[in-house]
């Protein structure tokens, strides 16, 4: 998996745009695009998923902090972290999300407050 943070977008079709771009490399499995990140699943360099990204009239470098982080309570297990990562994961706007026992690092645009939504009806606490 590979992240990156995009400059120069500023609309859907924007993200649509960089999405079809790093879609269209080979052994690219998933794109998933936001505003300000891209989390690209397959056999791809960070090389060639910029230079796609550069060619669709856009910037873009390797993704090294999050937008955000929330601290979580209430996960005591892998399970726990997979149904929280996947509420997260689940918003529109959220590319990624690194989640362990106490914090998830956001990777996106969903403000705060729908994220600790989605964890809260995911059955855990944040803030």
């Amino acid at each position: 998996m590979l992240l990156l943070k995009l400059a120069d977008l500023s609309c859907q079709h924007c993200v649509k745009s960089v999405t079809k771009a790093l879609s269209a490399l080979p052994n690219v499995e998933q794109v998933k695009v936001s505003l300000h990140y891209a989390r690209i699943v397959g056999d791809v360099t960070a090389e060639q998923a910029i230079q796609a990204v550069e060619q669709a009239g856009y910037q873009a470098e390797i993704a090294t902090t999050p937008a955000y982080t929330l601290e979580l309570s209430g996960l005591n297990c892998q399970h726990c972290i997979k149904s929280v990562r996947t509420a997260l994961e689940n918003l529109t706007d959220v590319v990624y999300a690194d989640v362990d026992l106490t914090s998830a690092k956001i990777y996106g645009d969903a403000n705060t407050e729908q994220a600790i939504q989605a964890i809260e009806q995911a059955g855990f606490a944040a803030k």
